[in-house]
């Protein structure tokens, strides 16, 4: 199974480095953009559910866009 995979891995690789780089660059950033907007929307939400975790206590003020008990129980504050 790992051998089909780094087979088809070296397949794209080659398929890659023979565009030409303008096409290349294109590619590159049609799929990185989207996928590190992503992990950073992940991170920033864990980020900020920890936080809420952490600092409930202290009288902090909640992360933007959270409800708190409304927003659990269906009603708009």
């Amino acid at each position: 199974m790992l051998e089909l995979l780094v087979e088809w891995y070296d397949g794209v690789e080659l398929w890659l480095v023979q565009l030409v780089y303008p096409l290349q660059v294109a590619l590159v950033l049609a799929v990185l953009v989207p996928l590190c907007w992503g992990v950073a929307r992940v991170v920033d939400r864990a980020v900020d559910g920890l936080g809420a975790k952490v600092t409930r206590g202290r009288g902090a003020e909640l992360p933007v866009g959270h409800d708190g008990e409304a927003g659990r129980r269906g009603k708009t504050a």
